[in-house]
Parts: C-alpha cells; sequence; structure tokens
C-alpha cells in the first residue's frame, strides 16, 4: 500500500475539469515529468515547497480529455508518482484508512497495467524516478493484486509482461530494467535457478550494468543462507513463543512433543494467507483427533488486528496463535527463513520437519496430513 489518507480526499475534492488536453509528445512529457519528480527529494530535504498541486491539477485535466495512448500512459505514471510525494504513510494510520487506500493503490495498479503495453514510453518514466515500480506495474498486469487467481499463475503472467518489455519496448534502460525486475520477483521466493537466468540475460545483454555485481553477490549469498534453511527432514528451528490467548504461557518445539504441529505463518493483511483459511479449519477439524496441533504465527502489526478478524465468526482459528514482536520477529524470521507468507511448516511429534509449504496449501493439504499422519484406529 503506497498512499496515505488524504489520497481518498484529494481524489474526491479535485474541482471540475474543462481544460483541453494541450498536444505533446509522450517523449517529451517523459523528460518533462521525470525532472520534476527527481527533484522533489532534495525539496523536501531542504523542506522547500512541492511543485505538485498545480501539477495534479494540469495532470487530471490532461486525463479528463487526452485521447493519445502514450499520452495517456505516461499521465497514469505521473499521477501515480506525484500522488506518492504527495502522501506521507504512517504507521498510526487507522486500519480502515489503510485498507481504503490499498484498494484505491490496487485499482490504479489494474488500471496501468491495462493500459499500459510493453513498449509504451511511459515505462521510461518509470526507469528514470521509480525502477522498482516495473514489478508493481508487472504483477497488476499479471492478473496478480486481488483478482482471485493462483499466485503462481500470476507470477508466470507477470514474467511474460516483463519479457515482452524486453522485446518490445525501444529503450535500452527499459529493457534492463525488465530484466533486473525479473531477477527481483524470483528473488522473494527464493527461485535461485531463475533468478541467476534474468541476471546472465542482463550481462548478456548490458555488460558491466551496476546491478549485475549486486546481483551476482546476492546468488551466492543466497545459496549460503539456503544450505540452513528448514527442509523435510530436518529438525524444526528453536523457537520461544508467548502464547497470544494464555497470557503467560510459553509456546516451544517442547509444547507440542508428542503431536503433529502444523505452523502456520500468516497475517490478517494477506490474500494468500486467508484464502487458505477454509483449507485451515477443515484440515484442523478432521485431523485433531489424529493428533493434529496448529499454531498460527502472525506478521500483523498490532495485536488487536487479529483479535478483531478472529471475532468473526467465519474465521475464529480455534488454535494457538503467537504474535512475535520487534527483535524476536526478526530472530524468528531469520531461523525460519520466512521470506513470504503464507509460510507453513508440518513437524512431526519427534521435531522432524515432515512437509513444507508446498505441500501444505490448497488441496494438497489434507493430502500431506492424510499421508503423514497416523490412522485413527
Amino acid at each position: 500500500m503506497r498512499f496515505c489518507t488524504c489520497l481518498a480526499l484529494s481524489i474526491l475534492a479535485l474541482p471540475a475539469i474543462t481544460a483541453p488536453a494541450p498536444s505533446e509528445d509522450a517523449h517529451a512529457l517523459v523528460v518533462k515529468y521525470a525532472t520534476v519528480l527527481k527533484d522533489i527529494p532534495r525539496l523536501r530535504a531542504e523542506k522547500k515547497p512541492l511543485p505538485k498541486e498545480a501539477l495534479l491539477e494540469s495532470l487530471y485535466a490532461r486525463l479528463a480529455h487526452e485521447t493519445q495512448p502514450e499520452i495517456r500512459q505516461v499521465l497514469l505514471v505521473a499521477r501515480q508518482f506525484l500522488l506518492e510525494a504527495k502522501i506521507q504513510t504512517s504507521k498510526a494510520m487507522p486500519d480502515d484508512v489503510r485498507d481504503l487506500l490499498s484498494s484505491i493503490d490496487n485499482g490504479f495498479g489494474l488500471e496501468m497495467a491495462a493500459q499500459i503495453p510493453p513498449n509504451s514510453p511511459a515505462l521510461e518514466l518509470v526507469a528514470a524516478v521509480e525502477p522498482d515500480y516495473l514489478n508493481f506495474i508487472a504483477w497488476h498486469a499479471s492478473g496478480g493484486g486481488f483478482v482471485p487467481q493462483l499466485e503462481a499463475e500470476a507470477a508466470e503472467k507477470a514474467f511474460a509482461y516483463l519479457d515482452q518489455v524486453f522485446a518490445q519496448n525501444p529503450s535500452r534502460d527499459v529493457k534492463a530494467l525488465a530484466l533486473i525486475s525479473g531477477a527481483e520477483l524470483n528473488s522473494r521466493p527464493r527461485r535461485l535457478a531463475e533468478t541467476k537466468a534474468y541476471v546472465d540475460r542482463l550481462e548478456a545483454f548490458a555488460p558491466g550494468h551496476p546491478a549485475i555485481a549486486k546481483w551476482r553477490e546476492w546468488l551466492v549469498r543466497a545459496a549460503k543462507e539456503d544450505q540452513f534453511a528448514p527442509r523435510v527432514g530436518g529438525k524444526v528451528p528453536a523457537f520461544k513463543l508467548q502464547d497470544f490467548d494464555h497470557q503467560g504461557q510459553t509456546l516451544t518445539p517442547g509444547t507440542f512433543k508428542g503431536k503433529y504441529l502444523l505452523l502456520d505463518f500468516w497475517a490478517t493483511w494477506c490474500g494468500p494467507c486467508l484464502k487458505e483459511l477454509p483449507n485451515l479449519h477443515a484440515a484442523q477439524a478432521k485431523f485433531k483427533g489424529r493428533g493434529l496441533e496448529v499454531l498460527s504465527i502472525s506478521r500483523d502489526m498490532k495485536a488487536e488486528a487479529i483479535t478483531t478478524f478472529r471475532k468473526d465468526v467465519a474465521h475464529p482459528m480455534p488454535w494457538r496463535h503467537a504474535f512475535p514482536q520487534g527483535k524476536d520477529t526478526d530472530a524468528l524470521m531469520a531461523s525460519f527463513q520466512v521470506r513470504g507468507i503464507p509460510h507453513i511448516l508440518l513437524i512431526g511429534p519427534d521435531g522432524t520437519i515432515l512437509a513444507t509449504t508446498e505441500d501444505l496449501r490448497g488441496s494438497k493439504l489434507e493430502e500431506t496430513l492424510g499421508r503423514c499422519l497416523p490412522a485413527v484406529r
């Protein structure tokens, strides 16, 4: 989520727009907005007025009338960046406002992805101002965001979009960015071979590009870290957590000795996690008589979010919970090598890891539990 409270108000409060759209070359428009946007951090650091209000009014006026596709595409990207510069996020933001703005952000992402083709000059503005944003557009071009589909399917469409950008966009900077973005998206779920393939392509296309050395170092470091990642057949890492529902009680691997433990890293804001909840509820009800216990470890920012969420009769989550904070969270995430959620492990009665996330989601959850847990006598 990239905006904050004033965004919704600023959109709703825009004046009636009647100005005609001037004629302008898309590449010239990229240069214009890139110059202004790249200067905003300096102005903010020097506590000088930011030239955004007039620009936003002018931009919205043009969007209301602009019919040239390439001009509209540049304006859509410029709107996103100007609104981000205008709005500062805050950890104290109310949850309902955060949810609203997340929905607005998702809507803008889908709008841009639908209107910005791989060969668009608008991607030159992305490369010049905020390169990481190409991942955002690619993900929404895949039908990502809140569209109900499997992440793996969306990811493949995102990679296809990036490959089309590399093949079709005339800008060498954008082509290089497409390869860097492919490496970045693959690195998040730690797909090392796929990440390396994009880095190799980048080196072949742009020898000496500064991103190459960074990604080569990352690949070496990630390979070393993965040697210690929890895996099937290994022992569950040590942990010590406070029981969320029972003050004063501590949860450790020993708490679940003799039981089958489903360890579930999740959050109330995580769409894929919420999609797994019906499966978790069904599995807990079906297998608790066969020795299954569940421990959900939340990545939420506030304990109230968990409490409020579980009050809904649709998802009571009637099992153990923990809510680590601060350094405890960092240490736990590092020991379990959690880089994305949902992240799930099945632990046997002796502390041995029996299955990991890929075999514990969707229909595979009950299949794996049925295979690993003893039959009822």
